[in-house]
C-alpha cells in the first residue's frame, strides 16, 4: 500500500474545511436561536426620523425596508394601495434597516403618514432579532406590537396575499 498522494491530502483538507464551515454555521445558528430578543415595541426615540410622521391616532404599520432591495419597495407600494380604500386606513411608514450611514429621505412613491425612520442603532436586527426585509409590524396607538407579517401578506389578514 502506498502513502497518500497530494490528491488525497487535498480531498482530506477540503472535507475538513467543509466540516469546519458547517460546524461554524451551526454554532452561529444555535447562538442566534438561543439569544433572547426583545418583543418589538414602537418608540420613536430609538430611531432617527427621515420623514416626520403625521399625527397617528390608531394603528401604525411599519415596514422594514432596505433601500437597496426592490422587493421591499414594491411591498410598501402594494401595501399602501391595498389599504388606501379603507375608511380608516392604518398609518403606513417604513423603518430603513441595514444602512450604515444616514440615508436621504426615501422616495417610495407613496405617502407615509407614519413617517420614515432610520434604524441607526440596529434595533431591528440586534434588539428585536429580525432578519427579513419587507416584514410589516403592526403597532397599536401605544406602540405595542399587534403582529408581524412577512412581505406579501396583508398584516391584518394572514390569508390575504398581495
Amino acid at each position: 500500500m502506498s502513502a497518500p498522494g497530494s490528491g488525497d491530502r487535498a480531498a482530506l483538507l477540503a472535507a475538513a474545511l467543509t466540516a469546519a464551515a458547517f460546524a461554524a454555521l451551526g454554532l452561529a445558528w444555535w447562538r442566534d436561536a438561543a439569544h433572547r430578543y426583545e418583543e418589538p415595541v414602537w418608540r420613536e426615540s430609538r430611531f432617527v426620523a427621515l420623514a416626520p410622521p403625521a399625527e397617528v391616532a390608531g394603528e401604525r404599520w411599519l415596514v422594514a425596508v432596505n433601500l437597496g432591495c426592490p422587493h421591499c419597495k414594491a411591498h410598501v407600494r402594494a401595501l399602501a394601495h391595498r389599504i388606501a380604500a379603507r375608511a380608516q386606513p392604518p398609518a403606513l411608514g417604513v423603518i430603513v434597516v441595514d444602512q450604515p450611514t444616514r440615508p436621504a429621505r426615501p422616495d417610495l412613491g407613496v405617502l407615509l403618514p407614519a413617517g420614515a425612520w432610520w434604524d441607526s442603532a440596529e434595533v431591528w436586527r440586534e434588539a428585536w432579532g429580525r432578519r427579513i426585509y419587507g416584514e410589516t409590524f403592526r403597532f397599536d396607538a401605544r406602540g405595542r406590537l399587534l403582529s408581524a407579517t412577512p412581505a406579501g401578506t396583508l398584516p391584518d389578514s394572514i390569508r390575504s396575499r398581495m
